[in-house]
């Protein structure tokens, strides 16, 4: 879709039309989870679509007044009372939308966030937790005289992206049941300084997550923030945000993306003083949890990605949003979710097995590689020490790869990665080269006219010729000289130049190209040298 078709849609009978639409999704089909197989992520990604998402980004941005008249607040400042009440209701029938999901509100402090629980399993032991999250509120500071209660801030990518992913995640997951409770978190006051999230982890610290009082009765285990995710034209680029703890729910997504040829570039930061979004709330709290977003710094270039000028400004419209990247984005999170939930962290789960298929030997210094691996969830074979990414085959469960050798011995280690470890398998190959050089030696170089130059050549393997043509700087060929073996070596020749031309005449000074060849079993190899002679 163009850029200005995108314009177009924000006339405001386009959004009025298109906000209405999204109130009248009907609930979802219920369906059991049954035996899961490693194809409903598949079926998963074909769920995620682009207008849904750009429809839900509309309504958020527009956000329309409760009065009859729909007139748009364009703003969901956490000051603005009435917007901030109409969005609140907003998001929670787009929640209700399922009846599964237990809707509820958690007001501190007049910053108002609103949770969906989808329960785990009733027959389910697990006492685990899991987050969706994604701020609600907006603001445009960086227009000059903005003011929060009187200008607009309709936050199409900051963050109304973020949220409208979370709410088509939190509507697909929903048709399942899992082992572990899933929580969709919509917070506010996130531009105040993470209120919204600030006051939910530290209730979750001292109450226990459902308001007992035994803080381990309830554990979150994995937080998946989602802030600002739509502004890129250049790539598919989403960056994730980590710390050290964290690592293995960015390693989740990294595989999941690769497992499932979603097509994003991926750039993991880790480091634990990024605080530009409420992962850091949880960092905080003892939380593990990262944020997906299009750039930590979003007002300043990157690699692949262009500032964004519309950031905290007026202009932060849906027709600015990449909702291709904010696809691929939701698709992520999904699939990654559902992965973790169903297979990852089920009691039964199996580990992954991996193969490695290799010559003893080989002449090639690139091989390609084969094995099998069985696995009952995402996982990606990295080829060591190389750290060749393998082509995985899901359907016959093998993958390839193709590895440079140096020669001699080389140990080659295959794993197979999965978010909370690894496996791994160990063979060694031998690379012997038909032909390497081993050593070619001209000597002295730079060389007097009136001196003796040697040449010196060594393999591999035995040579039976030997040949040095002496080229001047102009291409002319000026002398040809016969090579001899080395009487206790055949692998090592030589010849001797004493910087005369084939007519017996002495060279002039300059620079000479040297045109060593040699011949081994048949085949000729050729090695250029540069000669410099003065008086």
């Amino acid at each position: 879709m163009s850029r200005q078709l995108r314009r177009s849609l924000h006339a405001p009978l386009k959004s009025l039309v298109i906000f209405l639409l999204v109130l009248a999704i009907s609930v979802p089909i219920m369906a059991e989870e049954g035996n899961r197989s490693l194809s409903r992520g598949d079926e998963l990604l074909t769920l995620v679509q682009s207008d849904a998402l750009e429809a839900q980004v509309i309504a958020l941005q527009e956000n329309p007044s409760s009065e009859h008249n729909l007139r748009p607040h364009r703003t969901r400042n956490s000051h603005h009372r009435e917007a901030t009440h109409d969005i609140v209701h907003y998001i929670m029938r787009q929640f209700r939308r399922s009846p599964r999901l237990k809707v509820s509100e958690q007001v501190s402090g007049g910053v108002r966030n609103i949770t969906a629980v989808l329960p785990a399993r009733s027959t389910s032991p697990s006492n685990r937790i899991f987050i969706i999250c994604a701020h609600y509120d907006t603001q445009a500071v960086r227009e000059t005289n903005w003011n929060p209660l009187t200008s607009t801030a309709p936050g199409a990518n900051d963050n109304g992206t973020g949220v409208a992913a979370m709410l088509e995640i939190a509507y697909l997951l929903s048709r399942y049941e899992y082992e572990h409770e899933i929580r969709f978190i919509a917070f506010g006051g996130e531009e105040l300084g993470f209120l919204g999230s600030r006051s939910y982890v530290r209730r979750a610290s001292t109450t226990g997550e459902s308001g007992d009082t035994d803080p381990i009765s309830q554990k979150i285990v994995g937080v998946f923030n989602l802030d600002m995710l739509g502004f890129n034209w250049k790539t598919d680029l989403v960056e994730i945000v980590t710390n050290n703890d964290s690592a293995w729910i960015s390693r989740a997504l990294i595989i999941a993306n690769t497992w499932y040829n979603i097509g994003l570039k991926i750039r993991r930061t880790q480091d634990e003083f990024v605080d530009i979004s409420s992962h850091k709330s949880f960092w905080d709290g003892g939380y593990d949890a990262v944020t997906l977003t299009e750039s930590s710094t979003p007002w300043r270039d990157s690699q692949n990605y262009d500032a964004n000028p519309f950031y905290h400004t007026a202009d932060d419209t849906a027709d600015k949003v990449n909702f291709g990247l904010v696809r691929k984005v939701t698709q992520l999170v999904l699939v990654t979710m559902d992965g973790l939930l169903t297979s990852m962290f089920h009691p039964t789960r199996q580990m992954p097995h991996v193969t490695l298929e290799v010559p003893p030997t080989t002449q090639e210094g690139k091989l390609e590689i084969k094995g099998t691996f069985r696995s009952d969830f995402p996982i990606d074979v990295i080829v060591y020490p190389s750290q060749i990414l393998a082509v995985l085959d899901r359907e016959t469960q093998t993958y390839t790869a193709t590895v440079p050798l140096h020669p001699g011995e080389n140990t080659l280690l295959v794993t197979a990665r999965y978010p909370l470890g690894a496996v791994s398998v160990e063979k060694s190959v031998i690379f012997r080269q038909a032909f390497a050089w081993e050593d070619v030696i001209v000597f002295p170089n730079p060389a007097r006219s009136d001196g003796l130059t040697e040449f010196r050549v060594a393999a591999n393997v035995d040579i039976t010729d030997m040949q040095v043509l002496i080229y001047d700087s102009g291409g002319n060929l000026i002398k040809r000289i016969e090579g001899v073996a080395d009487r206790l070596d055949q692998r090592i020749w030589r010849t001797w130049w004493n910087q005369q031309t084939s007519y017996g005449l002495a060279v002039s000074p300059g620079v000479y190209v040297c045109h060593i060849s040699v011949v081994s079993k048949g085949e000729t190899y050729t090695y250029l040298e540069k000669l410099a002679i003065f008086r």
